[in-house]
């Protein structure tokens, strides 16, 4: 992340034509996954990201996964 990010003092400033670069080869790879039919598997346990996660999964035809589960099983 730190190529992403440079902080001073706690102040932290993104670069963004390297996190658009980035970002647009992210899609590109979720966009060509999905057209050749591979499974995905959304993950947010956050509190606020859990209904979004599993809204998102359920409109894409995804798994997902929004509670954390037992650890060390």
């Amino acid at each position: 992340m730190a190529s992403y990010i440079s902080a001073k003092r706690n102040i932290f400033i993104l670069h963004p034509t390297r996190t658009a670069h980035f970002l647009s080869k992210a899609f590109d790879f979720v966009f060509d996954a999905l057209s050749s039919v591979k499974q995905f598997l959304i993950v947010g346990t956050k509190n606020k990201a859990d209904d979004s996660a599993a809204w998102d999964a359920i409109k894409a035809w995804c798994h997902y996964m929004n509670k954390n589960g037992l650890a060390g099983c």
